[in-house]
């Protein structure tokens, strides 16, 4: 009888488990979906002759928003990690296998990058942070009537992107 017990609540942690892992995907898909896309719009939008105190403003949220979310992102991160390894746990004590028997990161994209979660995390903020610095960036400077603002914009969000890739990915290696 407390082995039936025993097993009865595995059972229930594991389907708890799965739950876990099911809100945390859907959460991190819809951020996904909404992050790029808001900022590539607010780049679209904003790079028509708009006033210099817009670009700034709106970028300063979008990038603080979105490093909020970064922020966010990376406990979502542990906490899903935690869950397939107490999934996995879970499995070998019940005698079956989905998250135990998974799959290794050993394919590559085009010989940079590992196909998985973290990595794409890491290129999509990147993405969304370089946009968000880049309108900041443009608009400060627009407002200090710099010649070439927008150029430079461009570059300073470019590195800050590539820098926000590297330290993502560093973070997630760790």
């Amino acid at each position: 009888m407390a082995d039936e017990r025993a097993d009865d609540l595995r059972r229930l942690d594991y389907e708890q488990t799965n739950d876990l892992l099911r809100t945390l995907t859907d959460v991190r898909f819809k951020l996904l979906a909404v992050v790029p896309t808001l900022a590539g719009a607010a780049v679209a939008f904003l790079g028509r002759g708009r006033p210099a105190a817009e670009l700034l403003a709106v970028g300063l949220v979008g990038l603080v928003a979105t490093l909020g979310l970064v922020l966010y992102e990376i406990r979502n991160t542990q906490m899903y990690d935690y869950a397939v390894a107490r999934a996995s746990s879970l499995e070998t004590q019940l005698g079956i296998g989905l998250f135990k028997d998974r799959p290794g990161k050993s394919i590559r994209v085009f010989g940079i990058g590992v196909a998985g979660h973290d990595h794409a995390l890491a290129y999509v903020y990147g993405a969304a942070i370089a946009a968000w610095t880049y309108l900041v960036v443009w608009g400060g400077l627009r407002a200090l009537h710099v010649g070439s603002a927008q150029k430079i914009g461009g570059i300073v969000g470019v590195v800050v992107g590539v820098l926000a890739l590297v330290e993502l990915l560093r973070v997630r290696t760790r």
